[in-house]
């Protein structure tokens, strides 16, 4: 926001001059409103700053290794004086040695250096943005495009690089490029949950073979790493890569096995599911809980089993405490549960559509039919209306809940991502307790995932909701800006669950009709020239 003071003068001719000085107001003076406003055009000037950082790195990595190229040219012109020299010079490559060390650092180490020492970042940064650059200049120009002109920011750039990067084919690749810049085009900004899927729904269909690889890639990199923790003293970090299926597995029994304890354990979901961690570790099926009732039984039994200063009562404490101090009492280890989505035609093997797997994305079409090999199924279709009755009862049925949800694929405010099954169900115009009869009914169309936070802020401060009848979910914040939570969403993935349209409005047939009959008449009257017109001319 500005404000001007004007100010006028007559020079020698007689003509009034008039100058105006332009104040810039505070921010500390702007309304929330405008610091809204502000916010948001600071997003799109970071997006284009962003944009030309990777342009200049990529250009400045061109420029360096013409100069490198140039240096080898001048010390030896490639040439070699005979096939014994060839076969030398083809030993020491197989051999792992450089044959072009002795020319020093090639072009892109060098910018590296330069980069790295401009931004003071490290150089595996500098490689980022100099290989980000590159892929902006020649394999996403289109993506790019969307950066520069913000409507993504630099993040999601990267995801799209990353979720690309397997997609060798030319043609292939610019035809993924235009896709996803169309995509980002006609959306409205979405989470990085929704925007990944987005990116990762157009390779399957237009780079399968893109696929393929990246499945094959996540078996052989699979790894886990244990070492200290640089920023916190006395702990460690502990790291791992590891294919979709078995991640998911993993992650489903550390929850499973934080939610088996007393609901009176004072440890966090996080704390329980690390401890969950250390106890697989130790070959154990369920987790000790630590609710004042186990622990004081553990402790009891650990007393009555072995005199206080026996040094098998330490040994005791060890190995006795979990099964005590466990809500099972059993060996059985807890069922560990997530969720894929998948079209039924894809689990016969009609078609290698992709699915969703709740809180990790997008997965192929057969990791989906393996994990879903001996799953619980629910079959959903959107022309499963709920009764009437049950559209007067709060709580939705299994079927509707399951139907909302693999409707989207995270938490519908905007920019969350939440996982959909792990969240509540929020109804967009609030369910009547005492009259139900009012509005507020529990269906499909007044329903929308929410996780707490942004449940509770939606129910306790001024933020406004509102779907549309194509499930759209825009939200009105104080200051009276609109955005759309669920830009992409799973009924874009799976066709068959978004909403049956309306039909078109009176006043748009109108137009579609005048359209065909100019058109017939066209083509009638086209018709009548070529049969008094016979070739030749």
């Amino acid at each position: 926001m500005a404000r001007g003071a004007s100010s006028e003068s007559t020079d020698s001719t007689g003509i009034a001059e008039h100058s105006v000085e332009p104040t810039l107001r505070p921010d500390a003076e702007l309304s929330a409103a405008e610091l809204v406003e502000v916010l948001n055009h600071c997003a799109g000037l970071a997006a284009s700053t962003a944009h030309r950082m990777m342009t200049v790195a990529s250009l400045i990595h061109d420029e360096r290794e013409m100069d490198y190229a140039q240096r080898r040219a001048e010390i030896h012109d490639g040439r070699l004086d005979s096939v014994e020299a060839f076969d030398e010079l083809a030993a020491r490559a197989a051999a792992g040695e450089d044959p072009y060390s002795e020319f020093g650092p090639d072009g892109l180490e060098q910018a590296i250096a330069e980069v790295g020492a401009t931004l003071t970042v490290t150089p595996a940064e500098a490689r980022e943005l100099i290989t980000a650059g590159d892929a902006l200049r020649y394999r996403l120009s289109f993506t790019g495009h969307a950066l520069a002109c913000g409507r993504i920011d630099k993040r999601r750039f990267l995801i799209a690089l990353k979720r690309t990067e397997l997609v060798t084919d030319l043609d292939e690749m610019q035809t993924v490029d235009a896709h996803l810049a169309e995509a980002i085009f006609a959306r409205a900004p979405m989470s990085t949950t929704r925007f990944t899927a987005m990116v990762d729904a157009i390779v399957a269909k237009w780079a399968p073979d893109a696929v393929r690889r990246r499945r094959e890639r996540a078996t052989d990199d699979r790894k886990v790493t244990v070492g200290p923790d640089r920023f916190n003293p006395g702990q460690s970090r502990v790291s791992g890569t590891l294919p979709i299926a078995d991640a998911a597995a993993f992650d489903a029994r550390l929850s499973a096995m934080a939610a088996e304890v007393h609901g009176a354990d004072p440890r966090t979901v996080a704390q329980r599911r690390a401890d969950a961690l250390v106890a697989l570790a130790r070959s154990e099926t369920s987790l000790a809980c630590a609710c004042d009732d186990c622990s004081s039984s553990a402790q009891g039994a650990d007393e009555a089993t072995e005199p206080e200063d026996s040094p098998a009562a330490a040994a005791s404490d060890v190995e006795a405490a979990p099964a005590a101090g466990s809500r099972t009492v059993d060996t059985t280890a807890p069922r560990a549960t997530y969720h894929v989505v998948v079209n039924l035609t894809t689990l016969l093997g009609i078609d290698d559509d992709p699915a969703f797997l709740d809180g990790h994305g997008i997965i192929d079409a057969e990791t989906a039919r393996t994990l879903l090999n001996e799953a619980r199924r629910t079959y959903l279709h959107p022309t499963t209306a709920p009764t009437p009755e049950s559209a007067l009862r709060y709580a939705p049925s299994k079927k509707l809940q399951a139907l909302v949800r693999a409707g989207e694929l995270c938490c519908t405010f905007p920019g969350c991502n939440a996982p959909v099954w792990q969240i509540d169900l929020d109804h967009t115009r609030p369910f009547d307790h005492q009259q139900p009869r009012r509005g507020g009914r529990t269906l499909e169309r007044n329903l929308k995932p929410l996780c707490r936070f942004h449940h509770r802020i939606k129910t306790f401060t001024s933020w406004q909701d509102y779907q549309d009848e194509f499930l759209t979910a825009w939200f009105t914040t104080p200051t009276g800006h609109m955005f759309v939570g669920n830009a992409y969403n799973g009924r874009d993935l799976f066709g068959h669950l978004a909403p049956i349209r309306p039909p078109d409005h009176p006043a748009r047939v109108r137009h579609d009709t005048q359209r065909d009959d100019r058109s017939r008449r066209a083509r009638r009257a086209e018709h009548r020239w070529n049969q008094a017109n016979p070739p030749p001319f």
